[in-house]
């Protein structure tokens, strides 16, 4: 089943959270800083706005023994695949990755950035998700997905008003679509 991937998601392998990190599932559910999370059972994410919480939370979660970029890791025995993606919500995942897919699913009337676990043959360009993976959603507790909206700068026109300044995005509001939109700012 897909998981919303909102803003910037760590996406995470349940796999690997239970073979791997030292406590499990619990301890991996206790380092969650805010209320993001949400899993399908094979992948759990956990959503950030800014680049650098996002890295503090991975940076907490290879201590205690998950592989984020075998490449760069410091341990000399690296796995062969990685337990952990950040996952952009326009772009979709920030480093190469053969486990998951990324796509936009349809949730009604909205549009919504998710991935999904991956692990068969690519059979041609594409997305790959099974009917049994369409069937849910998982996005976490309370969301919907008119909550939030996060946009490209290059998409702040003149339909957007600024409003604040929030650590290292800008808030506007659409004025378009009556709600507040985010922008990464790059003056930090």
């Amino acid at each position: 089943m897909p998981v919303l991937c909102e803003a910037l998601s760590v996406v995470v392998r349940i796999d690997s959270i239970k073979k791997y990190l030292q406590g499990g599932l619990r301890n991996f559910s206790k380092k969650v800083p805010n209320n993001t999370f949400c899993a399908d059972g094979e992948l759990a994410r956990v959503g950030f706005m800014a680049p650098d919480p996002t890295m503090d939370f991975i940076k907490l979660l290879q201590k205690d023994g998950l592989q984020f970029d075998q490449i760069s890791d410091s341990k000399s025995e690296a796995r062969e695949i990685d337990d952990i993606i950040v996952v952009d919500q326009i772009r979709g995942p920030t480093a190469e990755c053969n486990w998951i897919e990324f796509g936009q699913l349809s949730l009604g009337e909205d549009k919504v950035s998710a991935c999904w676990l991956f692990e068969g043959e690519r059979k041609g360009y594409g997305t790959h998700i099974s009917e049994r993976q369409l069937k849910n959603f998982a996005a976490p507790d309370n969301w919907s997905p008119s909550q939030l909206t996060f946009v490209e700068p290059s998409e702040n026109d003149k339909k957007l008003k600024f409003l604040r300044k929030e650590g290292a995005l800008d808030v506007f509001w659409d004025l378009e679509n009556e709600k507040e939109v985010f922008v990464a700012n790059s003056k930090d």
